[in-house]
């Protein structure tokens, strides 16, 4: 499987990443350390970016299983999620409403993939505290 960013959709990316992030392309699914909710609001596939600090514990992410080289480094996925998406997929930004895409030569797969950055407390623990600022499950 292959994962590309383009430049605008990488511009759009740092202004959440941090050097030190794990990127994660998460499907929601319910499985997994950042559970959103126990079932998805969409009818479709919905994907989301997550932003891991890197001080997360590696061990608790294991369930993504793969790592997709990009033009940003790698990215984390599922392998049971990859069955949602095409050989060669590619995150692109929608010019209209500066939402961030996932297509394929297909056409779109998800129109608007939140980007959401996972939040640790001062010790470096996680208590299922996600930030929303970056667009919407739904």
């Amino acid at each position: 499987m292959k994962l590309s960013i383009t430049k605008e959709a990488q511009e759009q990316i740092k202004t959440v990443y941090q050097p030190e992030d794990y990127l994660i392309l998460d499907f929601e699914d319910a499985v997994g350390p950042f559970v959103d909710s126990g079932a998805s609001c969409q009818l479709y596939p919905n994907f989301r970016l997550l932003f891991v600090p890197g001080e997360f514990p590696r061990a608790e992410l294991a369930v993504y299983d793969d790592q997709l080289e990009t033009e940003m480094g790698k990215v984390y996925i599922k392998r049971t999620s990859e069955r949602y998406l095409d050989q060669e997929v590619r995150f692109s930004l929608e010019k209209n409403y500066q939402r961030l895409q996932l297509s394929s030569a297909s056409g779109v797969l998800v129109a608007n993939v939140p980007m959401k950055r996972i939040e640790l407390d001062e010790e470096g623990r996680y208590h299922g505290k996600i930030s929303r600022n970056n667009g919407s499950s739904c």
